[in-house]
């Protein structure tokens, strides 16, 4: 089979689901990945013929594209700001909204604490651009802090990783001050928490709720709110004054987001716009 041949059949197996232009990428993105194809070739050198392994490969490929499993997780990794970032279906795949929060946590002095870490692209990419800071990092699942020991290691990023539930200040205390976390010590936390609520699901891709992860996307319970209130006591205990919290929100409840981190006893809090001009994320000082 040579490059022209495993487009016409890629282009029939994905057709049904997607438009030219997501087929053009993802089939570019297999050859690339699985045969080892310039993405140039993919119209300059159609008549090469493809080795027996990379067929089975692509092939192999194609048919999990077509059950709908997310390109990323296919391919097992994603470019996140200056780092590789490994993924599979134990954490969720990063939007371009997290490396947006990602470029604005970079302009914040001092020690990090990221929660909710998932695959770690943020703890990763924050100590790739400022190796000089101390960063720590936890998740609730044992699947997602594996991933993101090793993007850590594979990315020669040195990170303090600890298991936790965030909804377990008492758990999450003594895990923290084992990992030498210390009160009022930091500059920055960042969080990409659950914050997808139930009514939203029939809106989504079928895609992102077949294979991710439903525990690190949707709110349990009726609560929009619920991880957020102890995240804003999290800043309160280990923020320095002067500290910024920095975390991604749903975008229908940036008012009320806003209000509970001013209850907190948080300031200069502002609410920013993601690319697509929606409220993505919360930023507040604590200065008590």
């Amino acid at each position: 089979m040579n490059i022209r041949e495993f487009k016409s059949y890629a282009k029939a197996r994905l057709e049904k689901d997607r438009e030219a232009p997501e087929i053009r990428v993802v089939i570019s993105s297999l050859l690339a990945e699985f045969a080892g194809i310039p993405h140039y070739w993919y119209h300059t050198q159609e008549d090469h013929v493809l080795t027996a392994g990379a067929e089975k490969a692509l092939m192999e490929a194609v048919s999990r594209a077509a059950a709908g499993e997310p390109l990323q997780y296919i391919l097992g990794y994603v470019k996140f700001g200056e780092c590789r970032i490994a993924v599979n279906e134990q954490v969720l795949i990063p939007r371009p909204e997290t490396e947006e929060l990602w470029t604005r946590a970079k302009q914040v002095e001092g020690d990090i604490l990221d929660a909710c870490t998932g695959s770690g692209c943020l703890a990763v990419a924050l100590k790739k651009a400022s190796p000089c800071r101390t960063v720590f990092a936890f998740d609730i699942s044992p699947g997602a802090l594996e991933l993101a020991q090793k993007n850590a290691e594979d990315n020669q990023a040195e990170i303090c990783f600890f298991q936790a539930d965030l909804m377990d200040q008492g758990e999450l205390e003594q895990a923290a001050n084992r990992a030498g976390l210390r009160t009022n010590s930091l500059g920055l936390i960042t969080a990409n928490p659950p914050y997808v609520t139930e009514k939203e699901k029939e809106y989504m891709k079928d895609g992102v709720l077949s294979f991710e992860p439903h525990k690190a996307l949707f709110v349990p319970g009726k609560d929009p709110l619920l991880f957020y209130k102890p995240l804003a006591f999290l800043g309160r205990k280990y923020l320095k004054k002067g500290g910024i919290l920095l975390a991604e929100i749903n975008e229908m409840y940036g008012n009320e987001i806003s209000l509970l981190m001013r209850e907190a006893g948080y300031s200069d809090i502002r609410i920013h716009k993601d690319l697509f001009e929606k409220n993505r994320f919360v930023e507040a000082k604590w200065i008590q």
